[in-house]
Parts: C-alpha cells; structure tokens; sequence
C-alpha cells in the first residue's frame, strides 16, 4: 500500500495532553507527514479555517470543545465534511467507540497506542480517499458519504477490527454488538457487499494481514495471530486461497 508524495500530506492533531502531542507530532514527521497541532476543538476549528487538512488525528476527552463535538462541526460544513478523522482516546468501551462511529469517524486508536497501529491506519484511509476523490470525478450523481449504510459498514468494520485478534469472533457476537438480530445483519450485509458475515469476516482479516505485510508490521506468525488466525499454516493456506499467492510473496 503505496502512498505518493507523503511529505505533500496534512496532518491535523487535536490532543491536549502536551507530552502525548509531541510524541504524536514527532512520530508523524518521522514518517514524511506534513503536520499541524491544536491542544482542544476549538483550536483545531481554527486551524482547519486556515487550511482544510488531509486527515485529523483527535483526542475525545478535552477542555473548550471536546472530540464529539468537534467531529460534529467539521461533519456538518460541507468544505470539511469528508476529512478523515481518527480518534485517539483512553475510552476502550466498545459502545462508545460505536457512537463516535454514528458521528462520522473512521476509526479509533487506543491509548496507549502502538504507533504501527496509527500509521497503517493514517495510511489506509488516505488511500481511501484519494479513490473515493477520484470516484466522485466519474460519478454523475454523488452519494451522502454518510448515508446509514456507509455508518453501518464503518461500525462493523470497527467491531471486527476491535475483535480481531479472537479467532473464536461468532457472528452472532458482532450482530449483538451493532444491536441486531443476526438474521437481519446477514440480510443487510449481504445486500451491501453481497458476502456472508463469516466470509466478510475473514476476508476483512486477511486484508488487515495484506495491509500489515505491506508496512512490514512483524513476521508472517505475528501478523497471523494480530489477526485472528489460529495457526500459521492456516492463515498460509487462507492467504493463498484469496490472493492467490502465499504471504511470504509480499503484499503485490
């Protein structure tokens, strides 16, 4: 997963806890990012003004304007309303984190944080939206980015990515989770991506795997048990049969 040109990239990080906000900032433009900072919602408000940034990276717990209503504010202006947005809390309740997802983010990092974490996700959704950008271009009509199907499948996506690591995940498990019966989640699943949840699952898994392969994450026998996978001739055998090559091949 290639990222051109990253050092053209802004990076907006709200967080008020000064130690942590260096860390962050330092690690960022270690990686090549272009970055900003504010210590609260208002701030990074202000800094957005003077420039729309790629992607924020914010704390929910913050004194003037916390994450919540941050996220709010930039989801209801139509110039910043498509801006990735991460957030960075000690909240580890997986409900709230479904909330933050009603809101309109697109992930979450738990403190205290693995920064490989932040960076393969900073990564991912980057690349995200340079498609969805270029998608908007051919398209002739465009669809309400947070429409209740993208706030269903980014909910999901978090409840597996939360989980990820238990190879005995049920379906059953994550329908409970986003507050439905497991028949209505298969329906509504398999209408939107026209995959089973345990298939949905499991290639979610290996796309993780692909993605932390790709950033050189740890060894094959790490990444399989990062996600989920009980054994490493398994996960071998699973990779092989998506991909169509084995995992030691790299991700291209």
């Amino acid at each position: 997963m290639e990222i051109e040109n990253i050092d053209s990239y802004d990076i907006l990080i709200v967080e008020d806890e000064l130690a942590i906000l260096s860390s962050l900032i330092d690690l960022m433009e270690l990686s090549g990012y272009s970055v900003r900072s504010a210590r609260d919602g208002k701030k990074g408000l202000a800094q957005i003004n003077k420039k729309v940034p790629d992607l924020v990276i914010s704390d929910v717990m913050m004194p003037e304007m916390d994450g919540y209503q941050f996220l709010q504010e930039i989801r209801s202006n139509a110039r910043t309303r498509l801006i990735p947005f991460i957030f960075l809390t000690a909240k580890v309740e997986l409900e709230s984190k479904l909330f933050g997802m009603e809101l309109g983010a697109d992930g979450y990092i738990t403190k205290p944080f693995e920064f490989r974490e932040l960076d393969l996700k900073v990564r991912n959704l980057l690349v995200t939206r340079e498609r969805y950008l270029q998608g908007l271009l051919s398209r002739p009509t465009v669809v309400e980015e947070r429409s209740q199907d993208t706030v269903f499948l980014k909910k999901l996506n978090l409840a597996i990515e939360e989980q990820i690591e238990d190879t005995n995940l049920s379906t059953d498990e994550v329908a409970a989770q986003l507050n439905m019966s497991l028949s209505t989640f298969s329906r509504r699943l398999k209408k939107l991506t026209g995959k089973a949840p345990n298939q949905f699952m499991k290639e979610f898994r290996l796309t993780k795997a692909k993605d932390m392969i790709a950033v050189n994450y740890g060894t094959l026998s790490e990444i399989a048990n990062k996600t989920g996978f009980s054994t490493l001739s398994y996960f071998s055998h699973s990779y092989k049969e998506h991909f169509g090559k084995n995992p030691s091949d790299g991700p291209k």
